[in-house]
């Protein structure tokens, strides 16, 4: 999940940062339409959190026995595809919502969805034993834009960054156990010439 997690919100990314460029989706204006515009934004995250909520159920469930693998693939690709669609509706209604209304109560909490967006899968990534590299990317991209903007960086994402950042560096002895699985996914040939002695 997280691979997928991470490159999607990479390309969500890129689309957030292309900001002040000229073109604009159409259908984004101002007034009612825009008040219609950021309902979706609203609507989309909704879906997104209870699809995470619903793929951390069956995860659970899979783990005690009670689910199977083909609930756990469904679950998964329900999640992909709500977050999928969060970050595109959300990066369509910021990029015509920096440029026309950046000052805006609902521009300021789309902001706020964004950079919530990049804690939390840091923290599935974090959490599950992903690359650290990967969570560390994914909050470098709220933080900087966030940074650009001139608007401060929440508190939550500033300390997320500092721990995937030195969980980034940490030497791989740091846990006896996990590191050889990591080295052999990093070194596969030194790990084949260890088991040959």
């Amino acid at each position: 999940m997280t691979g997928a997690t991470t490159r999607h919100l990479a390309v969500a990314s890129v689309l957030v940062l292309a900001f002040g460029c000229g073109g604009q989706p159409r259908g984004t204006g101002h007034g009612s339409q825009a008040i219609a515009e950021f309902a979706r934004v609203r609507a989309a995250r909704a879906d997104f959190v209870a699809a995470r909520e619903a793929l951390d159920r069956v995860q659970a469930e899979a783990w005690e026995g009670s689910a199977d693998a083909e609930a756990v693939r469904r679950a998964q690709s329900a999640f992909n595809a709500a977050y999928t669609r969060d970050q595109k509706v959300l990066a369509t209604f910021l990029t015509v919502a920096l440029n026309e209304r950046p000052g805006e109560p609902e521009t300021r909490e789309a902001l706020g969805l964004y950079a919530d967006a990049a804690v939390a899968n840091a923290r599935i990534i974090l959490d599950r034993g992903g690359e650290a590299r990967r969570a560390v990317e994914v909050l470098e991209d709220a933080d900087r834009l966030l940074r650009a903007l001139n608007l401060p960086v929440p508190n939550d994402l500033a300390a997320t960054l500092v721990e995937a950042r030195r969980a980034q560096g940490s030497p791989p002895t740091a846990t006896p156990t996990p590191p050889r699985e990591s080295a052999s996914l990093a070194h596969p040939h030194r790990r084949t010439a260890r088991s040959r002695r």
